[in-house]
């Protein structure tokens, strides 16, 4: 099964990124290499950063999912008794 909440997510995560490290291609000619790997690694701690705060919504989006999916089968399993 697809997991589409976390692909969205994902998604817009890589989007904030990739927007981010364009922004720090524009200086490399001009700013230290030494600087730019520093920027480089900043970026992509937040990047690991925002994947852990992406999987733990995900979790909870799936523990509400499976919660919402269980109630209804509850009400379909007494409507069904009702209509026998």
């Amino acid at each position: 099964m697809i997991n589409y909440n976390k692909n969205k997510l994902i998604n817009e995560c890589l989007n904030k990124y990739y927007e981010t490290f364009s922004h720090t291609l524009d200086t490399a000619d001009f700013v230290p290499e030494k600087y730019n790997d520093k920027i480089n690694a900043y970026i992509f701690k937040n990047m690991k950063r925002a994947f852990k705060r992406i999987d733990k919504a995900d979790k909870q989006f799936q523990k509400e999912f499976r919660k919402k999916e269980k109630l209804k089968m509850k009400q379909r399993k007494a409507n069904k008794k009702k209509t026998e």
